[in-house]
């Protein structure tokens, strides 16, 4: 099974983590064309995977992912369209903060504790 740091360029993944303590604009635009980047195929397989999972929908939910481009992200034709390449970009973000665990070491605000993470 493919991980989306397995689909990604290493130096992308290296570059997210950082990205998350300092965000930049210019990161958003790296990380973007790194998608576009990444083989239709890999993007579809590792978006697949991640459809798969029991929370999948609900996580896709909370990303405000609109039911209707949910279901055309789960056909996989869509992925890396100008309109729903922001919504691709939360789900690999989503995926490569779980798969790198970085999610761990941000700091939370209180008032967001709540919130599934």
């Amino acid at each position: 099974m493919l991980k989306m740091i397995d689909v990604l360029e290493q130096s992308l993944v290296q570059n997210f983590t950082h990205s998350l303590h300092s965000h930049t604009g210019q990161f958003d635009e790296l990380f973007n064309q790194g998608i576009l980047n990444t083989s239709d195929s890999a993007l579809q397989n590792v978006m697949a995977n991640f459809f798969n999972r029991a929370d999948a929908i609900e996580s896709a939910q909370a990303l405000d992912i609109s039911a209707e481009r949910i279901a055309a992200l789960q056909s996989g034709t869509a992925l890396k369209d100008d309109q729903y390449l922001a919504d691709t970009a939360k789900i690999v973000a989503l995926c490569l903060a779980l798969e790198t665990d970085v999610l761990t070491q941000l700091e939370i605000s209180d008032c967001l504790q709540d919130f599934p993470v």
